[in-house]
């Protein structure tokens, strides 16, 4: 098979993908309205009975640690703010949707998901020390940075176990093999369904860029920059496993960017391991 044919035929495996669920797209549509209350969002969730359980779940995990009980969908809009109400569907949409239908070998999707979890979790603790108003935003791109190597396991995993291997035997990254194997990359990927599943601008840029060279005509390099790093921390302190056993380069334009010192980056590094328990609360099924 040419490498033009192969990659027509995974594009249209993409286009053969599912859409997330309609309640993403209900929340997200109303969301946009200045009139929608807490309990007309409340309302729309809880005629999805897997979003709403998981969105419970959520409002009464240690991961947003509210004292009281959350008994009811509105109730749980109202605390959660309707920001973090959007990041949860967002989330559980893409997870709940991107179901592997059989095991690859070489491949845990336990690990891959804790390691997901790990990128998140840092990221938001990174953008919490200078970028506070981005803290949800910098977890869910992060949680969702590498979600075009899943999808290419989905839609080609004979490729994807073929790439992890060679990723693996080569101690590079799986970025650096993919295009050789598939033809296109992971995050490339994620570009071709980010209008098909109407991913919010700045998390699709993010994880369409976060092995890129910092751009500063990015309108989301802040992010995208937050993301590369917390990739680097999750790899270099072990949690999970990203497909391969290699690290990405930091360029001093991220460090400089962020303008982390080392004393946050140790506190960052002492509360990754705890706040990647509670966030583990997103990927853990019910």
């Amino acid at each position: 098979m040419s490498d033009k044919t192969r990659i027509q035929t995974l594009i249209n495996s993409l286009d053969e993908l599912p859409t997330l669920p309609s309640v993403f797209f209900t929340v997200n549509k109303m969301l946009s309205d200045p009139r929608t209350s807490a309990i007309d969002i409340g309302n729309a969730i809880s005629l999805d009975q897997v979003m709403a359980s998981k969105v419970l779940k959520l409002a009464n995990s240690s991961f947003y640690g509210f004292t009281s009980r959350v008994n009811t969908i509105p109730h749980a809009v109202a605390v959660l703010g309707f920001s973090s109400t959007k990041n949860v569907v967002l989330t559980t949409s893409v997870i709940s949707t991107l179901n592997l239908k059989a095991r690859i070998k070489g491949f845990s999707l336990a690990d891959f998901w804790k390691h997901s979890a790990a990128v998140g979790t840092i990221a938001k603790l990174i953008a919490n020390e200078g970028y506070p108003q981005k803290r949800e935003e910098a977890f869910v791109a992060g949680l969702l940075h590498d979600i075009g190597k899943l999808i290419l396991a989905i839609c080609a995993p004979e490729l994807f176990a073929e790439t992890i291997k060679l990723a693996i035997s080569k101690n590079c990254l799986f970025l650096d093999v993919e295009k050789d194997v598939v033809g296109i990359s992971h995050p490339e990927i994620v570009g071709h369904i980010s209008n098909k599943w109407n991913l919010p601008e700045e998390i699709s840029e993010v994880i369409v860029n976060h092995h890129k060279s910092i751009d500063y005509e990015n309108a989301h390099i802040m992010l995208t920059a937050i993301v590369q790093l917390a990739d680097v921390l999750a790899r270099g302190l072990q949690f999970g496993h990203p497909c391969d056993y290699s690290m990405p380069v930091i360029g001093d334009d991220v460090l400089d960017l962020i303008k982390i010192t080392p004393k946050k980056l140790d506190k960052i590094l002492d509360d990754s391991y705890e706040s990647l328990q509670n966030s583990m609360v997103f990927i853990n099924p019910d």
